[in-house]
């Protein structure tokens, strides 16, 4: 008699979250429950906890870049000093320079800083900005134009990408650790399933003779 084909292996009892934590804690009342159910579940469990460690690691990130960001600005606006300057030029746009994602355009410009100190130059603007139109500009203590501080919303959207970019670094990393020993333990399985068909085929078959099904 040809051997049986080998049915597939039995597939793992779901779980509810909270059936993990209990199964990984070996506290399931499941008289089915094997080892290799509960290893599942401690890898479900721990992947969690990592999951949630990667949530607090993103929000301190953040928070700490956010007050850090936020002291280098208060330090950058001390040094500078807002001035209006007098637009004396028609708007050109600058040449391959763009700005979180925004074309730049500049004029021609005349301020007065420090004291009476008359100085010209060319300083961005608005787009629409006319000759004679007056534009508030940052420059340092020599009167030369200087980049402005951060605003908040800048800080706020760096400080929540930063967040972010680490919580999903984290979160795909575990992820991933979860679907390896997921496969490995998948393996184990099969192997074992391997092995125990092996023995119970020709039992459950009647190839076996009388006398050996226990052999």
């Amino acid at each position: 008699m040809a051997s049986t084909h080998r049915p597939a292996r039995p597939d793992s009892p779901p779980a509810p979250p909270c059936g993990h934590l209990r199964r990984a804690l070996g506290r399931e009342r499941n008289p089915l429950g094997r080892a290799l159910d509960r290893a599942r579940s401690r890898a479900v469990v721990l992947t969690a906890l990592g999951i949630a460690l990667a949530a607090l690691l993103g929000a301190g990130a953040a928070v700490t870049h956010l007050a850090d960001g936020w002291r280098q600005a208060e330090a950058t606006a001390a040094r500078l000093h807002r001035v209006d300057a007098l637009v004396q030029g028609s708007v050109r746009k600058a040449e391959a320079t763009v700005v979180r994602g925004k074309a730049v355009y500049r004029a021609d410009a005349a301020w007065t800083y420090p004291g009476n100190q008359r100085n010209t130059g060319s300083i961005d603007v608005p787009r629409t900005t006319g000759p004679g139109a007056t534009v508030g500009i940052w420059v340092d203590q020599s009167g030369r134009p200087a980049a402005a501080p951060p605003s908040a919303a800048d800080l706020v959207a760096d400080a929540v990408f930063l967040g972010l970019f680490l919580f999903g670094l984290l979160g795909v990393l575990a992820s991933a650790g979860l679907c390896a020993r997921l496969s490995a333990l998948d393996r184990r399985a099969d192997r074992a399933w391997t092995r125990s068909w092996a023995r119970l085929e020709p039992v459950w078959s009647g190839r076996a003779p009388p006398g050996n099904h226990h052999g």
